[in-house]
């Protein structure tokens, strides 16, 4: 979908260049879709049952809701004030494309789009989109909404004002799916993006590294439950959403659209949350984590960015969880880091652990790893061949198709070594 955008941005900016080239240019042809479907529906109306006002540009009108969350006001167990981030923390931890926008937290604008369709593609049509911002009262989402296709015009040119006051956007899988159907869509309408020279952060990849460690669900609902209590009662799940606005269109009935508004602002709301929970992580380091899983996440975010001493402090954390999960990848992780700075009796030492860890799960892809790495340092650093060639065998036993052959090779060649070195000592003896 990016290629395709980027083709079209392109196409716009060439006829673009050439109306600058003539003296009397001619006007831009403005592409628009009216659908079938039309309820026939007022968008003053729409507004006022909504509870919005029109926001009117040009020939077309999109229907603008404002809510305010006061400071005081509860996310859960998370008060909304706690949700602004805090402009020390190392945002570049988790990209460090951003480590060039020293003023990134000056206007952070959170985004939320609802669509016709969840895969995206040129015909994907965003019918909601959420913002959010922090002010001197509180959390402002503002969300902008389509009373019918026709008037889309209106919502991106609201939507280019805001995001040209901001500094930096945050998005949840916004990389993937929100952005580029939002850049569809201004290229549709010939227009230029304003997200081309927004700085942009997408909350979901370091949610991934946080708290997304074995079979943990990593949705923006499943974390707001799990890190803040946020239990959403009569919530519209999102494969109904499409549903509701076809129905709406055809209609006229803004009843279809409450829940699926209240539903992108619980999104947005729990966006900056989890985002200030993320940064808040980032500044405090390894001893302001609140669970071992984000102490392995956050020394596994170290050791990408080349931080082995912050890596390993967060790592030595973790193994003390009782979690075995978490044990077993946090000593993983340190006897990497180990081996790495040439310690490696510390690092055979944990790996033994993890072995140690996994006698409940001997075929697991770390139990074969904890082996191979004991079969390797006492073959070539300890030089203890038995002991080497015991690992060996507890690799053979649990690796399968290419890594059971490996073992058997590596078993082979211990046993011609061993050979060999019983050769020598008999006719040492001989002597």
């Amino acid at each position: 979908m990016r290629d395709l955008a980027a083709r079209l941005r392109s196409i716009v900016k060439q006829d673009a260049a050439r109306a600058r080239s003539t003296q009397e240019p001619a006007p831009l042809r403005e592409l628009t879709y009216v659908p079938e479907l039309d309820g026939g529906r007022d968008v003053s109306r729409t507004a006022a049952d909504l509870g919005g006002v029109v926001h009117s540009r040009k020939s077309s009108s999109c229907v603008a809701i404002d809510r305010v969350y006061p400071a005081d006001a509860w996310h859960g167990r998370k008060q909304i004030q706690t949700c602004a981030l805090d402009a020390a923390s190392p945002i570049s931890l988790y990209d460090p494309r951003l480590a060039a926008h020293a003023a990134w937290a000056d206007r952070v604008v959170f985004f939320d789009v609802e669509t016709t369709g969840l895969s995206g593609g040129a015909g994907t049509l965003a019918f909601v989109a959420g913002c959010g911002w922090f002010e001197d009262d509180g959390f402002r989402v503002r969300q902008f909404f389509l009373s019918g296709p026709a008037d889309e015009r209106a919502m991106l040119d609201a939507l280019a004002d805001v995001f040209g006051a901001a500094s930096l956007l945050v998005t949840f899988n916004g990389r993937s799916f929100d952005v580029p159907v939002m850049e569809m869509r201004w290229a549709f309408h010939r227009l230029g993006a304003p997200t081309d020279s927004l700085a942009h952060f997408d909350m979901l990849p370091p949610a991934r590294r946080l708290w997304g460690g074995g079979e943990a669900d990593c949705s923006l609902s499943s974390l707001e439950r799990s890190l803040f209590g946020v239990h959403r009662y009569g919530d519209v799940p999102g494969f109904e959403i499409p549903t509701r606005y076809f129905q709406f269109l055809r209609t006229g009935d803004a009843r279809a659209i409450e829940g699926v508004l209240e539903h992108n602002r619980q999104d947005v709301v729990s966006l900056a949350a989890v985002t200030a929970h993320a940064l808040a992580i980032a500044r405090d380091g390894a001893e302001g984590c609140e669970s071992a899983g984000e102490q392995l996440g956050l020394g596994r975010l170290y050791e990408r960015v080349g931080d082995a001493v912050r890596a390993a402090g967060a790592y030595e954390l973790a193994a003390r969880a009782s979690d075995r999960a978490v044990r077993r990848q946090a000593l993983a992780g340190l006897a990497v880091l180990r081996r790495r700075e040439h310690r490696y009796d510390e690092a055979a030492a944990a790996w033994q652990d993890v072995l140690d860890l996994s006698m409940l799960e001997p075929a697991s892809p770390l139990s074969r790893r904890a082996a191979e790495a004991l079969a390797i340092h006492h073959e070539h650093r300890a030089r203890d061949l038995e002991t080497a060639r015991r690992y060996a065998e507890t690799l053979g036993e649990r690796a399968t198709g290419r890594l059971a052959s490996e073992a058997r090779h590596r078993l082979d060649r211990l046993d011609r070594k061993l050979t060999r070195r019983a050769k020598r000592d008999d006719t040492g003896l001989n002597f």
